[in-house]
């Protein structure tokens, strides 16, 4: 998949299939396989280590509406904040200004803790003791779960998301979220596999924003003019994709990869969508595929308890969609070239080849492939971004005109991509690919050292990635929705 500025010299000038894509594929093959070995190795010890998920039931209980309110944190929704003097004013840093130091809250490791409603809905939640809580509901159903009779409805779903339900109008819903302090983290992301809702939140908060997650999937009102409102934002949210070049390659490359099935079609609604853009087709693409059995409920940094309490409380006067037999169509790799203009001034190129999909042993081995490849940067070096790996001494160093490259890996249920990602200067894009197909097929000598130091660097960014806690958010959702484990 390539994206290239208007500057660019003729398509001929990049490379296309030949006998040396061929050996790449087998090269990459081969050191795939070499790797298996240590993987599986690896990751049978691990698994042996693991205990089996076990799910907490929550039932559904009636409960004294008083009882319940009295649960919920003090919030004033037409609360006016008058101007109060500062009586900090003229304090020097000598001096300290806590009359009443917070007693610090006792420290206890983190663990996972995992429950599932009566209707199906997953729990999963992991307190780290943070002040803002991540929470995520997240539900199995993409663009790849679309049909010919409602293209671009995922889209259209995610952009209805905390628009007016039973219970609330849009504008109630707004203001809520800005007096919570949370309006412009609340968002909904639409994917090929999954549909996200998230929000970030101060952990008091958190009994407030469940049921706001929850009434986006349990009763939105779809309402005729909010629809047709919402649609006249496909144009310009397009202009946006278009501009953002990183997005775009990624969008050409599923298409590309899986040509007009499951994962190739476009989370990403055109101009050629709106004619499906009804509230009848958003509510039908919910009641096909929004059933709680699909559901995941994720919070980082809160009491697992009390999301657990809360989201049986969000459901359980209500009558949650009922689960809907689907096809489970399996994604075909078909491999293909797209193409097209852009505005950047450099030319984006990703190269994939078919990889595992999510789950397999081979993930193990696959991981350590990107490691080996690694990445680098002209201008931007971070921690564990791998300045001494394959791809940043071979082709980034190596060239003035690469402006960045790095390996990717992405799972799916059913299928996977693995390849590399490039960014250069348009006439010198030709040269650029060879250098990569080049890298790629001397994955088949891997020597021990190397080996070894992948193995530190995937550990170390894992390690980073638990760190950032809307990463482990999404995560864990997304192995509970891939796995149920």
């Amino acid at each position: 998949s390539v994206r290239r500025s208007p500057s660019q010299p003729p398509l001929g000038a990049l490379p296309r299939a030949s006998p040396s894509a061929a050996a790449m594929l087998s090269t990459l093959r081969v050191t795939q396989a070499a790797l298996r070995r240590h993987a599986r190795t690896a990751t049978a010890a691990a698994a042996s280590n693991l205990p089996a998920t076990t799910f907490a039931p929550v039932k559904f209980a009636k409960e004294d509406v008083e009882v319940v309110m009295s649960e919920l944190p003090d919030f004033n929704y037409y609360e006016i904040k008058e101007s109060v003097p500062n009586p900090y004013k003229g304090s020097t840093l000598d001096r300290s200004v806590l009359l009443d130091p917070p007693t610090p809250a006792p420290l206890a490791a983190p663990k996972a803790e995992f429950s599932q409603l009566e209707n199906g809905l997953k729990v999963a939640s992991i307190d780290k003791g943070g002040l803002t809580a991540r929470v995520g509901l997240l539900v199995n159903a993409g663009s790849r779960f679309e049909t010919s009779a409602n293209f671009g409805v995922t889209n259209m779903v995610s952009m209805m998301s905390f628009a007016s339900t039973a219970h609330l109008s849009q504008l109630r819903t707004v203001k809520s979220l800005e007096q919570l302090g949370c309006n412009s983290t609340a968002m909904c992301k639409a994917g090929r596999e999954e549909t996200v809702y998230k929000v970030d939140v101060a952990r008091k908060f958190v009994p407030l924003v469940v049921p706001l997650l929850v009434g986006n999937v349990l009763f939105p009102r779809l309402l005729p003019w909010e629809v047709k409102a919402t649609a006249k934002k496909v144009k310009d949210m397009r202009k946006t994709l278009e501009t953002d070049a990183d997005a775009m390659v990624s969008d050409l490359l599923h298409k590309a990869a899986f040509c007009n099935n499951t994962l190739g079609l476009s989370p990403h609604a055109s101009e050629r969508c709106l004619s499906y853009f009804t509230p009848e087709t958003i509510r039908g693409f919910l009641l096909d595929h929004f059933a709680p059995e699909r559901m995941v409920l994720v919070g980082v940094n809160v009491a697992h308890n009390d999301l657990a309490k809360w989201a049986m409380r969000s459901f359980a006067d209500y009558n949650a969609i009922p689960m809907k037999k689907r096809e489970e169509t399996k994604a075909t790799y078909t491999g293909g070239d797209l193409r097209m203009e852009g505005s950047s001034p450099f030319c984006h190129v990703a190269l994939a080849l078919q990889s595992s999909p999510w789950g397999q042993a081979d993930m193990a081995a696959l991981a350590l492939l990107q490691s080996i490849l690694g990445g680098g940067s002209a201008a931007l070096a971070t921690p564990g971004a791998g300045t001494t790996t394959r791809l940043a001494t071979q082709v980034v160093k190596q060239s003035p005109y690469v402006e960045s490259c790095a390996a990717f890996n992405t799972s799916y249920s059913d299928a996977g991509l693995f390849g590399v990602y490039g960014v250069s200067q348009p006439d010198k894009a030709g040269d650029m690919c060879m250098s990569i197909a080049k890298t790629l097929t001397g994955l088949t000598n891997v020597s021990g050292d190397e080996l070894t130091r992948a193995k530190a660097m995937l550990k170390g960014n894992l390690f980073r990635q638990m760190d950032d806690d809307s990463a482990l958010m999404q995560d864990m959702g997304t192995q509970l929705l891939l796995s149920g484990r």
